[in-house]
């Protein structure tokens, strides 16, 4: 949790979840969406976790690249029991419809990495910290909603389509160079920026944006609208992720 920023208790459509009403009820999807971090092109990377859970509860991460089978196996955190987990049928997150997006020419291609795109699936799982863990380690409990699936389609199809939108946004190397990214999260002008920054619901509260490299790469945020940095934060392969706040409230 980052102390710069309001500490919050776990909501009450996750604190009172069984793991019955997780495999068997309805999927709370604007629950989930409301005051989340939206993470795109998200690896194995559980930073965004570990830095803002007691901040936030709901973490929607995103991609393309990873397949069920390595997914699965990387499904852990230290610390936290599996309350419980099910597979996601596409109809619960698009009720209305496939997740299908118009992409001006100008943007890119979609299909330019066709190769490395895993079948697409979506998991929901639900952590409870263990008790011989202190507040100090992280949340009670946590949710995490993983689509694999594009960035973009799928912020269209969670959050524009639904009016709503996140608390934070999470830019992390998102692989527009080498990592088979067809389109550069970190510009603003281009798709995904625009889709969330242009969202009718509002613009996220926060940026997290930073990656492998240089320290002083990432002190500068890629949206120039959050331009006020509440911290920065590093991580364990070298890397360096700033948290930009767009309010002015925060900064250090």
């Amino acid at each position: 949790m980052l102390r710069q920023l309001k500490e919050c208790e776990v909501p009450d459509w996750l604190a009172d979840l069984t793991a019955e009403a997780i495999t068997q009820e309805p999927l709370p999807l604007r629950d989930m969406l409301h005051d989340s971090v939206y993470y795109p092109s998200c690896g194995f990377d559980s930073d965004p976790i570990k830095h803002l859970g007691g901040n936030v509860f709901s973490f929607v991460y995103v991609d393309y690249g990873l397949s069920r089978v390595a997914f699965m196996k990387a499904l852990h955190f230290s610390g936290y029991d599996l309350v419980a987990s099910r597979f996601v049928a596409e109809e619960e997150l698009a009720p209305n419809g496939g997740m299908l997006f118009s992409v001006p020419k100008a943007d890119g291609d979609p299909r330019k990495y066709q190769d490395h795109i895993k079948a697409p699936f979506c998991l929901w799982a639900v952590f409870q910290r263990r008790n011989n863990f202190g507040a100090t380690h992280g949340p009670t409990r946590f949710s995490l909603l993983f689509v694999c699936a594009d960035g973009v389609a799928t912020f269209q199809t969670l959050y524009v389509a639904n009016s709503i939108t996140p608390k934070v946004i999470a830019v992390i190397q998102p692989g527009h160079g080498f990592g088979h990214n067809w389109t550069d999260y970190t510009d603003c002008t281009q798709i995904f920026g625009r889709l969330v920054l242009e969202n009718s619901a509002g613009v996220p509260e926060l940026l997290l944006f930073g990656g492998v490299g240089a320290r002083d790469f990432y002190r500068e945020p890629c949206w120039p609208m959050f331009r006020n940095l509440v911290r920065l934060f590093y991580r364990n392969d070298g890397g360096t992720v700033g948290v930009w706040n767009i309010s002015g409230i925060h900064k250090n």
